[in-house]
């Protein structure tokens, strides 16, 4: 059985300090625009676009990004900083994930799979 991906595009901010990333944060509660933090702090080459890192399949991305892109609640612009190999990530989602993401506990309950044959 093949699954449909799921593509996402990427607006981040990415920065390797802790203090850098509150900081960050904070301005953006202040009001600050994302973009240009993005291209002033991140340390990723997105920040030469305003964060925009592209279309990604989710199912390339960090378990961690994805994970805090499904539990995003869109009542902020953004996420709170997330820890990855790579860094930490501030987010800014432009729609919600339309897609269940399976998890241990579901994976366990054949009922709760997608396309289950335990209807």
């Amino acid at each position: 059985m093949t699954s449909a991906n799921t593509t996402v595009a990427l607006h981040h901010i990415l920065v390797k300090s802790p203090l850098l990333a509150n900081d960050i944060l904070h301005e953006l509660e202040l009001g600050a625009d994302f973009s240009d933090l993005a291209e002033e702090y991140s340390a990723c080459p997105s920040a030469n676009n305003q964060g925009f890192a592209g279309y990604h399949d989710l199912d390339r991305l960090p378990s961690a990004l994805v994970e805090a892109l499904a539990a995003w609640d869109g009542e902020q612009p953004y996420t709170q900083a997330i820890k990855t190999p790579l860094g930490l990530h501030i987010l800014k989602p432009v729609s919600r994930l339309e897609r269940t993401l399976l998890n241990d506990e579901l994976a366990d309950d054949p009922a709760e799979q997608p396309n289950s044959l335990a209807d």
